[in-house]
């Protein structure tokens, strides 16, 4: 499905089902130099659980057209268009509650997001998520110079043990090579962008104390990228409340997928 937000082309996955006016919405967000694949589970998933399924490539990711925001904030600004946009499509819709979700990066924006407008969001799920997210200068640099060691570090410290030995349960699939190749696939310049976007938020504390929406924090014991310690001031301001999943890294969409939705559904289901 394509959209048209600031007169850009935006490529979305609504998990093969229409939109229909009665339904609630769950948008999707994906992490840095990634793209609406990351969610291709649950997307499918929650589609035939009775949502409305938005999971858009960012800007200058995937099959999405234009520049990509350079700053959190401008990501979040881009998201609640396309949110507008996306609803206005179905006639008459009557349930304009939005539940949000965002992986990495797109943690960063879904947070932002909510705190902009707090009424438009029920649920807000923070998957492998710190704030601040600060980014080491060795992979900043490596991404600035397109580097194949960007992809390396964030392929290899993205994942746990286990995965990176090659474990996991649908057979035939090999975790860390599969985000070497999504990674790889970006174009130049957009994992540097994103990961300095990362880097540089400082709002996140200030904007967490403004979201109105029931909050779950689903983090990677073993995240080498985002540790779950980073989460813990966020956590007590929202009032969120975290489940850890074991032997789990930052990839925890590929890692651990059915771990991942179940956690997702118990967010899902929290009542406020």
């Amino acid at each position: 499905m394509q959209l048209t937000v600031q007169d850009n082309a935006v490529y979305i996955n609504a998990g093969g089902v229409p939109w229909q006016s009665e339904k609630p919405w769950l948008c999707l967000v994906h992490g840095a130099a990634l793209d609406h694949s990351v969610w291709v589970l649950f997307t499918r998933y929650f589609a035939r659980q009775g949502y409305n399924v938005i999971a858009p490539d960012l800007p200058g990711h995937g099959h999405s057209a234009g520049e990509v925001p350079s700053s959190i904030e401008g990501m979040a600004e881009w998201l609640l268009e396309l949110l507008d946009v996306a609803i206005a499509t179905v006639p008459e819709s009557g349930n304009t509650e939005i539940r949000l979700a965002g992986h990495s990066m797109g943690s960063l924006v879904a947070l932002q997001a909510a705190a902009t407008r707090p009424a438009s969001f029920s649920h807000l799920l923070m998957l492998g998520t710190s704030v601040p997210m600060p980014v080491g200068d060795a992979l900043l640099n490596a991404a600035k110079d397109n580097h194949q060691a960007a992809v390396d570090m964030v392929s290899i410290y993205g994942h746990s043990y286990q995965s990176r030995l090659g474990g996991n349960p649908v057979a035939g699939i090999n975790v860390l090579q599969t985000a070497m190749a999504l990674l790889s696939s970006a174009p130049a310049g957009v994992m540097h962008l994103g990961l300095a976007a990362c880097n540089n938020y400082k709002a996140g504390l200030d904007a967490a104390a403004t979201v109105s929406a029931k909050t779950t924090l689903i983090l990677g014991d073993e995240d080498m990228m985002t540790p779950p310690r980073g989460a813990s001031q966020l956590q007590q301001l929202l009032g969120a409340e975290k489940i850890l999943l074991p032997d789990c890294g930052h990839m925890m969409l590929a890692e651990r997928p059915e771990e991942t939705l179940q956690a997702m559904l118990r967010a899902l289901a929290a009542q406020h």
